[in-house]
């Protein structure tokens, strides 16, 4: 767009917003702020917002959450290091085992298709895409053709 334009499509909108009349506001949302401000300052401490806590309760809660963070790493390493944890890799290993099994055929199956279709060559395999188009079309040809004969009203 004109970039001219715009400046004073801006500039014309600015004007008529200014104006527009202030709006009054209800009489009745000041006392339902000021009732919402003094519900809100009356809750207790653990139910405000985070920096209205007192400073022990923060600190004493980010220490907490240190240490359960410390321990769930510990225990991880610990569950991943130990006897527990390669047994039941195993375990899962052999629960898994057939759709290895299975991915492993399948992958063999898209390499083998991948080095045939390198091997054929490209015209080979634009003929064969084109006789296929080609049956394609006659088939739905010959299919309207036929239904078209047969629902014809004679």
């Amino acid at each position: 767009m004109n970039h001219d334009y715009e400046k004073q499509l801006e500039a014309e909108i600015e004007r008529h917003f200014r104006d527009l009349p202030e709006l009054p506001a209800p009489a009745c949302l000041v006392s339902q702020v000021m009732m919402e401000l003094d519900r809100r300052a009356a809750l207790p401490w653990y139910r405000q917002s985070w920096e209205r806590w007192p400073m022990a309760a923060r600190l004493s809660l980010v220490l907490v959450l240190a240490a359960i963070f410390g321990a769930v790493c510990y225990g991880s390493w610990e569950l991943i290091h130990g006897r527990t944890f390669a047994a039941l890799s195993q375990q899962m290993t052999g629960w898994f085992s057939p759709v290895t099994a299975l991915w492993n055929a399948v992958s063999a199956l898209v390499n083998a298709l991948g080095l045939v279709i390198k091997k054929l060559g490209t015209g080979f395999i634009v003929g064969s895409l084109a006789a296929l188009a080609l049956g394609y079309g006659m088939c739905v040809g010959l299919g309207t053709v036929y239904i078209r004969l047969g629902m014809a009203r004679r």
